[in-house]
């Protein structure tokens, strides 16, 4: 097994890009283990680049109108910290379902997101959540999820709640229990104002081998639906949910969205 220790964030991303397939940023590495074929046997082919030893990474901040989150956070530490608990409480309530404590002692904000999949994806795509990137831009997480070779994510931000107004923002996860179970379905729902019903701008969805994602089908149905003042029915929003996810998980989707907006009464 290869571990590089690089000396700064922009010296990682510039490892990564000359390694190309071969190189794997490593923070955690509670996911990755999962995928080799020895849980304790790292596979050879692959050029680990550890991002843990960069305090910039590692750190909560307000900015004027952003709550920072380094990346290399522990997702337990993002999970009790104040600012958070203040700032995303949908986020800590993701957190508090995201495995067992030694999970969230271990993983990290940035593998979890870099992962595509994890609970906190679906949650920070629905809050707009921007991206710092090593060569000091911002870059919507939206847009940074796209890529097919993401780049190193020195840290996150999300909207101060007492600079923008907070949004009514809901997380579902279909098939946690105490034993462990893999989810079948993460999903974060955001309204445009305090009535909620039909008001839905915002539906992230994340599935094991279905990376996050928004649901802009079913959002352009309901806001249609909106404007008209029309009630949808459950098989207009499955149909929709179904041009990005698996009938199955569009039939679980549609009734946890119809649910929420108040057409299953």
């Amino acid at each position: 097994m290869l571990l590089t220790h690089p000396s700064s964030p922009q010296a990682a991303q510039a490892l990564a890009r000359k390694l190309g397939n071969a190189a794997c940023f490593i923070a955690g590495g509670t996911l990755l283990q999962q995928s080799w074929a020895e849980p304790r046997l790292a596979p050879s082919a692959t050029h680990f680049i550890n991002v843990m030893h960069w305090p910039e990474m590692q750190q909560i901040s307000l900015g004027p109108q952003y709550l920072h989150i380094g990346a290399g956070m522990r997702l337990e530490a993002v999970r009790r910290h104040p600012w958070v608990q203040q700032h995303a409480p949908v986020l800590v309530q993701a957190l508090a379902q995201l495995g067992a404590m030694g999970i969230r002692r271990l993983g990290t904000l940035g593998g979890n997101i870099g992962w595509g999949e994890g609970d906190c994806c679906p949650v920070l795509l629905a809050m707009d959540a921007q991206v710092e990137l090593t060569d000091g831009n911002l870059q919507s997480l939206a847009q940074t999820l796209k890529l097919m070779d993401r780049p190193l994510m020195l840290s996150f931000l999300l909207p101060r709640s007492d600079v923008t107004e907070p949004r009514p923002l809901v997380f579902e996860k279909v098939g946690y229990r105490a034993a462990f179970s893999p989810a079948r379905l993460r999903m974060a729902l955001r309204w445009s104002d305090a009535q909620k019903r039909l008001n839905l701008d915002r539906i992230a969805a994340a599935a094991p081998g279905i990376g996050v994602h928004r649901l802009q089908a079913t959002e352009k149905l309901l806001s249609y639906a909106q404007e008209l003042q029309i009630r949808p029915s459950l098989d207009d929003i499955r149909t929709t949910c179904e041009q990005s996810l698996p009938p199955d998980l569009a039939r679980i989707a549609s009734r946890l969205i119809a649910g929420h907006c108040g057409l299953l009464a």
